[in-house]
């Protein structure tokens, strides 16, 4: 696998260096593993190479590369996905893959980073616009090695999890600013929890008296877990009151 730059990777790509069909030419621009044909791997690059071509950030562009994997779920049709790479040192946490069209995916575009985690996309959107503009901003972030507040508040929803569920989620997505819903490995339902710095600033619609501590910060659940709804309720119950 050719480890060039992204920058020169777009420069090839609008050049028409990977416009061949030819196996040779597509390992050339960045194939590792497929399950479709040979000849298909040029159309499906050309798919795919639109959230490639859309990055304009110079630490993106200079201190990555990408490959590309088409991938074969035991329940779904074939889809794609780019990984980008970078070209020295470590991952350190600036590793990522933006997949296309997968089924495992509740959006057309999924972006999952090793800073937030494998179980679940960092970001998810409908077109590739979107996704670009998103990995352009941050950027900066994977640069300075920023971990964004987002990232704090699932490892507390992870810890939450662990402690009722007996065991981690299979899935912690995230559903808006300070939201977050996890699906139980006891009964595979999501679960929505919020997350705040204090226990007074309680999200609209969450009951206060469900708030728990985790990770310095506090995680209220929209409702009890599955298997321990009525001990969370009696523990909040106690909770209250001793505060009186």
């Amino acid at each position: 696998m050719n480890e060039m730059s992204v920058r020169e990777w777009q420069k090839r790509f609008r050049a028409g260096d990977f416009s061949s069909r030819d196996r040779a030419v597509q390992c050339e621009a960045g194939w590792y593993d497929w399950f479709c044909r040979d000849d298909a791997l040029a159309g499906r690059l050309k798919k795919i190479s639109g959230v490639v071509l859309g990055i304009t950030d110079p630490f993106i562009l200079d201190n990555y590369y990408v490959w590309f994997k088409n991938n074969c779920p035991l329940d779904g049709p074939l889809y794609d996905d780019v990984r980008f790479e970078p070209l020295t040192g470590e991952r350190d946490g600036k590793y990522f893959v933006v997949s296309l069209d997968s089924p495992h995916e509740r959006m057309k575009w999924a972006l999952v980073t090793e800073r937030y985690g494998y179980d679940a996309p960092e970001f998810e959107c409908g077109n590739v616009r979107d996704m670009v503009k998103y990995i352009n901003a941050i950027a900066p972030e994977l640069a300075q090695g920023i971990q964004p507040r987002f990232v704090l508040e699932k490892a507390a929803v992870g810890e939450y999890v662990r402690q009722h569920e007996g065991k981690s989620s299979y899935s912690i997505r995230r559903a808006g600013e300070h939201l977050f819903a996890y699906q139980s490995p006891r009964d595979w339902k999501y679960r929505t929890v919020a997350v705040s710095d204090s226990p007074e600033h309680v999200p609209q619609g969450f009951p206060a008296e469900l708030a728990e501590h985790h990770c310095m910060l506090y995680v209220f659940p929209s409702e009890a877990p599955a298997l321990d709804r009525a001990d969370v309720v009696q523990r909040a119950q106690r909770r209250k009151e001793q505060t009186r």
